[in-house]
């Protein structure tokens, strides 16, 4: 299963719907078996999330399965 990690969490996102962070959104979509996993990844990066090119890391506040 594919989830996306936001710097964003769902309540920003609704209280600013064009929130654009100068086009630098950080977003990553990794594959994990199960949103448990997804979340025990988080946690044992301290809540971080670094993007492919390892050029930025990010506080993780929304998680959500992509379909």
């Amino acid at each position: 299963m594919k989830f996306e990690f936001k710097s964003l969490s769902v309540y920003e996102e609704d209280v600013m719907p064009n929130y654009t962070a100068d086009g630098k959104l950080n977003y990553v979509v990794r594959e994990f078996e199960n949103m448990a996993q997804a979340i025990k990844y988080v946690t044992d990066h301290h809540g971080f999330m670094t993007t492919d090119d390892g050029s930025r890391a990010f506080e993780v506040r929304n998680i959500q399965l992509v379909k």
